[in-house]
């Protein structure tokens, strides 16, 4: 077998045999070489032994022009060095060759879509209720990470997902940007136990926004102008506002409510059962309903078959919650300006439910361990720790008394009584 000096010059002029193929060997490293075939083609190879056995290692394909494609002559030799010192520790580079390529197959099959969807089937869907499992939909599936959806997932990096937050901030979203961030670290975090990543990469990033804890909550006379308001909107939205209010529930639990969950609304004690997989906290709740609340879904219309109270095509509850708000707050604002008031202090429809709270405890006087078991709380004092492992009371009277009082409360204020 012929020996030349191999250089990039060298590479590149060599004449191609008339027919079948020629290996050179590198006088600068012996192993080393380069083989050349009568099509024109270059290959590099190394002849090393591998367990005691010479063995030829295909290295790749020589670059031959500053346009072309393959390895340079420097790359090549440091690759040949590489599979040297691999062999002679009793590696066969050829068995790592594949598990590398193993790797990179699963590594690219692990894309963000897939392995969220996964995530979605084994750790979501098993212990989440559907609420908070329509939040995780929204953050790995929706339009904030779209352009990750056919990546690797563990070629994420921190820079990706800060740019993400910067553009939700941007936009005026910064409660959403962290609310993004708190599902994106849960979701990076399992992969990592997954051993699909290293380091996740929401690691050690801070929210971008300063974390609203909630205290907000509506004196008697915003009750009474929010319930104006609410009647003003008119439709599906007026009657879910209102029943938010009246029941303290949560936004999903409310607008998901459906006919089979409702029972004994022609007789003295109506009641909501919320089953499991609706609630926040993964148990069943029964919501005992004061007559006006009853009043009110009793007037909802029948669309189609799902019995969904709050919807517009049968099949799915009603949405566009922030534009509705926004035409609530119009109301009050036009309201306030026209009787020269002061505007009223941003509220969310969460303060709804922390309103009724606040007021059964203050105004009305109901101990505060059936407060907390009209909202399904499970972290008062009665539920909490060691008591909540024994006390299974479910305060079923002592809550319809506190709701219906407090149905009785909001009346009054709204009707100036």
């Amino acid at each position: 077998m012929p020996k030349l000096k191999l250089t990039t010059v060298a590479v590149a002029r060599i004449t191609p045999p008339t027919e079948g193929r020629v290996d050179y060997f590198d006088t600068t490293l012996p192993a080393f070489g380069l083989r050349v075939s009568h099509t024109g083609a270059r290959k590099y190879f190394l002849m090393t032994r591998v367990h005691g056995q010479l063995t030829r290692l295909t290295i790749g394909v020589a670059k031959i022009s500053e346009s072309g494609t393959g390895l340079t002559l420097a790359e090549a030799r440091k690759k040949a060095g590489e599979l040297m010192e691999a062999a002679s520790a009793g590696i066969d580079p050829r068995q790592q060759r594949e598990i590398e390529k193993q790797a990179n197959t699963e590594k690219a099959a692990n894309t963000f879509k897939t392995v969220g969807e996964r995530f979605m089937r084994q750790h979501v869907e098993p212990r989440l209720a559907a609420s908070t499992q329509r939040e995780y939909q929204r953050a790995l599936f929706g339009a904030d990470t779209a352009a990750w959806a056919n990546r690797p997932v563990a070629s994420i990096t921190r820079a990706d997902v800060r740019a993400v937050l910067d553009t939700m901030v941007d936009r005026g979203s910064a409660g959403g940007a962290n609310n993004l961030l708190a599902h994106l670290s849960k979701f990076f975090n399992w992969c990592a136990e997954k051993d699909l990543l290293e380091i996740p990469p929401t690691d050690r990033i801070k929210p971008p926004a300063p974390k609203n804890v909630g205290e907000r909550t509506l004196n008697e006379s915003e009750i009474a102008e929010v319930w104006q308001a609410f009647g003003a909107e008119g439709g599906a939205f007026c009657d879910l506002f209102k029943l938010l209010l009246l029941t303290g529930q949560r936004r999903g639990e409310v607008v998901g409510m459906c006919r089979a969950e409702l029972s004994g609304l022609d007789g003295d004690k109506p009641v909501w059962d919320i089953p499991s997989d609706r609630t926040k906290n993964s148990r069943p709740h029964s919501v005992p309903l004061a007559p006006l609340a009853v009043k009110i879904i009793e007037a909802r219309p029948e669309i189609g078959e799902s019995g969904l109270l709050f919807t517009t095509t049968g099949k799915t509850p009603i949405s566009a919650f922030s534009k509705t708000k926004e035409r609530v707050d119009g109301r009050i604002a036009r309201r306030r300006e026209e009787a020269r008031l002061a505007s009223m202090p941003d509220w969310t429809l969460h303060d709804l439910r922390r309103t009724m709270v606040t007021m059964m405890n203050e105004r009305l006087g109901i101990a505060p361990h059936v407060v907390e078991s009209c909202v399904n709380h499970i972290s008062g004092g009665a539920k909490a720790g060691v008591a909540g492992v024994y006390n299974k009371a479910l305060y079923l009277n002592e809550r319809r008394a506190a709701m219906i009082a407090w149905a009785e409360f909001v009346g009054a204020l709204t009707t100036g009584e």
